[in-house]
């Protein structure tokens, strides 16, 4: 029977945490051994207590350039490795990779396993001079040399990544959810919620919404800088923006500057976001790069009509819906497809649908089988 070790950067609300949190619960669930490392951040911690799964908080494992401190990290782990028994070690973000490293120095015949949640800085869309990404490529070719299963969430970002020269090949592993665990409100609920707990009218609103972290990658400032032509073809919209992150300021100051404060909300962060799905008449996600976006199979399985940029996996999700894509930052693109949404109810509905029946193809029991096949290597 393996016992594993699952390792990821950070401990905050995220995509690759929640597949970090979902993967562990299966292990669990299964009687298989597991244990997730991690290192700054309460969010996973109290999921992970809360659900009885052991973890480790590794005190050099931080998102960070400096070269001590990922040093230190390698032989943390490297040492950990030396006095727990584990078959494989399964990494989920860039600074832990550099785990790998320590893993085979630990010389206990240990697989280890890198998930790529998309490509970050080697993404076509992340904006970076030419000579950062030639160093990242670099550092993620070196690192690969200690990987013996790189695994993908989006055959797009594998195609990228090939295109690139930084693997020759991968495995191609969707994220997956499992449908008992969500618990939607029904939409009347959810926008009680928010109205209650934000103190703000959105009564009789078309509702536009969203879930992710206020970074680059999520490009929010594309969505915040259309709003006014948004409410051109639909007045009554109002946009819920559910987050954090180190743009918050930066997005206050577009929504002021725009008068725009009675019809944008940045809410912050909730836990367990993703019930409040069925509140929104539209999901969006104007993302400038992705992996495989968790929000965004959440809002298949809620039913939610989606309009998403064509980044990543999106389409993937989305089985190249042409009514819910649009190519990345294209505003013409953007209020073409969605005055089609906001004004055809038929449509909506029709997409609702389609969206919940595409939930199908990811669950989390299909993730985990294609996982243990790997685990049991």
């Amino acid at each position: 029977m393996p016992k594993i070790l699952i390792v990821i950067t950070k401990g905050e609300i995220g995509g690759a945490q929640n597949f970090v949190l979902n993967l562990a619960k299966k292990l669990k669930e299964c009687k298989i051994e597991a244990l997730v490392g991690y290192g700054c951040g309460d969010y996973l911690k109290n999921e992970l207590k809360s659900a009885a799964i052991p973890y480790f908080n590794f005190k050099w494992l931080k998102r960070t350039h400096n070269p001590l401190a990922n040093l230190f990290f390698i032989f943390e782990l490297k040492n950990y490795l030396k006095n727990n028994n584990f078959s494989a070690v399964h990494f989920n973000s860039a600074n832990a990779l550099l785990g790998a490293i320590g893993a085979k120095l630990a010389n206990k015949n240990i697989t280890t396993i890198f998930t790529f949640h998309g490509l970050s800085v080697l993404d076509e869309n992340y904006q970076a001079p030419k000579i950062i990404k030639i160093i990242y490529l670099l550092f993620f070719k070196i690192l690969l040399l200690y990987v013996d299963k790189p695994i993908f969430i989006s055959r797009k970002n594998l195609a990228q990544a090939q295109k690139i020269k930084l693997v020759k090949g991968g495995k191609i592993i969707f994220n997956g959810l499992e449908p008992r665990n969500l618990n939607f409100l029904s939409a009347g609920h959810a926008k009680n919620y928010f109205e209650k707990k934000f103190k703000i009218n959105i009564q009789n609103k078309y509702l536009i919404g969203s879930i992710g972290r206020l970074v680059m990658a999520k490009n929010y400032e594309f969505i915040i800088d259309i709003f006014p032509e948004i409410l051109k073809i639909k007045p009554e919209a109002a946009l819920l923006i559910i987050g954090a992150g180190e743009k918050r300021k930066k997005f206050e100051n577009m929504i002021n500057n725009l008068k725009l404060a009675d019809k944008i909300f940045l809410l912050g962060e909730i836990n367990n976001a993703c019930q409040y799905l069925k509140g929104f008449d539209l999901f969006v996600l104007p993302s400038r790069y992705e992996g495989l976006s968790i929000t965004l199979i959440e809002s298949l399985f809620a039913g939610t009509p989606i309009l998403a940029s064509s980044v990543g996996g999106n389409a993937e999700i989305l089985d190249n819906s042409p009514n819910q894509l649009y190519e990345f930052n294209n505003k013409k693109e953007f209020l073409t497809k969605f005055k089609k949404l906001a004004t055809d109810k038929n449509l909506s509905l029709s997409l609702g649908e389609k969206n919940l029946n595409q939930s199908k193809k990811f669950l989390l029991e299909e993730t985990f089988k294609k996982y243990l096949k790997i685990y049991n290597k």
